[in-house]
């Protein structure tokens, strides 16, 4: 059976210096995104929820 999504065992990058560049962006990103929602909240600024 073939499987839906994405398998980090066996991804479709193979260079692995590129795909560890790309798993830190991401983290990265998650983490200022973070950062940035508690700052906001710590401010008590009204976040837009649509």
């Amino acid at each position: 059976m073939k499987t839906q999504g994405v398998t980090l065992e066996n991804p479709p990058m193979k260079d692995l210096e590129r795909l560890s560049k790309l798993m830190t962006i991401v983290a990265v990103a998650i983490l200022y995104a973070s950062i940035t929602g508690l700052t906001q909240e710590h401010k008590g600024t009204q976040v837009d929820q649509r």
